[in-house]
């Protein structure tokens, strides 16, 4: 439960205002570092890591995370959500502009990149 909740925060802070597919998206990316050998094991120190994720304090998150809260209900679906891949294995999101990497697809808002 606990990656769960990490991966649903990454998504509300991330992605909260794009369609479910782009948060599902944002979910995958971190999913799939989490599996990567290239990046921690364990989704609460991908989302984590310097420079990687929008910067979210974590002491404020439950001010964020009421059951009312319907954004926040959302992100903990899309965090769930693993049927299927909606990146094709992106490890990188960005909004329009990043280059360093192979572009895959625009979803919502933001561009996914391996």
């Amino acid at each position: 439960m606990l990656e769960i909740l990490c991966v649903a925060l990454a998504v509300y802070f991330e992605s909260r205002g794009e369609p479910l597919e782009g948060q599902y998206a944002v979910a995958s990316v971190v999913w799939n570092r989490r599996n990567d050998p290239r990046w921690p094991n364990h989704t609460c120190e991908v989302v984590s890591e310097e420079g990687q994720f929008e910067s979210w304090p974590l002491i404020y998150a439950h001010l964020e995370m009421q059951p009312e809260n319907p954004a926040m209900r959302t992100a903990f679906a899309a965090a769930s959500f693993t049927a299927s891949e909606p990146t094709s294995g992106a490890f990188f999101f960005a909004t329009p502009g990043l280059h360093n990497y192979e572009y895959l697809e625009t979803i919502g808002n933001h561009e996914f990149f391996r």
